[in-house]
């Protein structure tokens, strides 16, 4: 276990430098230190790394000159209302060199991880093995209630996200097209209008100010569908009823781990697992009054 901040007895500094879903699926060590320790994660993020990817992987985070990156000031400022919403986070703040308690990139060496496979969920306890939690166990949570905005776009239907990056190409989603009143999109403008015009989906996309929104959005849905992103991670890391798109080319989440969790890598899981989650979650839509 690292030894508390030199600077401030209150919390313990943890650096980190990569993408969000990465920094969803470490809270879970965050928040094992936490509980052990009694001191708060103050977590440093830099921005502006570059990102190294699979050949022909593309990203829409980039840096302002257009290189893809792993986190710029506009995810910083997405990410930042659900990681200091933890009990177990004292602050989110830039990484801009200081000296840190805790190096969450000293995984990412051969010598650790054969990345990008394996539950990245798992992958700091490998460096930090008294980090080790409970995965079948949230460790992200939400205290508040869900805002109006939120509770409206999504109750009763089931989220879809699908990003560009990690994408099993041998799927289709014309199945979805039955299921379209109660579907909406969860992503990125470029996102939202490449996978509706290639599946031929009429669907709303959803609308949030921040990664918070989303995080109860994903809480008040009725399953996720997604491919490995961030929503993803945070969909494990909440608990709640996700359906996962396994990649081909990195299979760093492979399934999730507790209950209503499932991968597919081929099309008859795809459009299996769809109808398991949909009929499993039907009890959450309200009947219809008759007139």
């Amino acid at each position: 276990m690292a030894a508390k901040s030199k600077e401030n007895e209150l919390y313990t500094t943890a650096k980190h430098s990569v993408n969000l879903g990465d920094l969803v699926a470490c809270m879970g060590a965050c928040k094992k230190y936490y509980e052990v320790t009694g001191r708060k994660i103050k977590m440093m993020q830099q921005k502006n790394m570059p990102a190294a990817y699979y050949p022909g992987a593309t990203h829409p985070t980039t840096s302002p000159d257009g290189t893809m990156v792993t986190m710029n000031d506009f995810t910083f400022s997405m990410i930042k209302p659900l990681i200091e919403s933890q009990e177990y986070i004292h602050s989110f703040e830039e990484y801009l060199g200081q000296k840190v308690d805790l190096d969450f990139n000293v995984f990412r060496g051969k010598t650790f991880v054969n990345m990008p496979h394996g539950a990245i969920q798992n992958w700091l306890p490998f460096a930090f093995p008294d980090l080790a939690f409970d995965l079948s166990k949230p460790w992200i949570s939400l205290t508040g209630k869900c805002p109006r905005n939120i509770l409206k776009q999504v109750k009763g239907k089931v989220i879809l996200n699908f990003t560009e990056r990690y994408r099993n190409g041998i799927l289709d989603y014309f199945f979805l097209k039955n299921y379209m009143p109660d579907l909406i999109f969860a992503g990125s403008e470029t996102e939202y209008f490449k996978f509706c015009n290639q599946w031929q989906l009429t669907i709303p996309r959803l609308e949030v100010n921040n990664f918070l929104e989303s995080a109860y959005a994903l809480k008040e849905s009725r399953f996720l569908l997604s491919n490995q992103s961030m929503l993803w991670n945070t969909a494990e890391a909440l608990k709640t009823p996700r359906v996962l798109e396994v990649c081909q080319y990195a299979q760093n989440c492979i399934n999730g781990v507790g209950e209503d969790s499932y991968g597919y890598f081929h099309q008859v899981g795809a459009e299996y697992y769809f109808r398991v989650m949909y009929n499993k979650t039907m009890k959450q839509v309200k009947p219809q009054r008759g007139g």
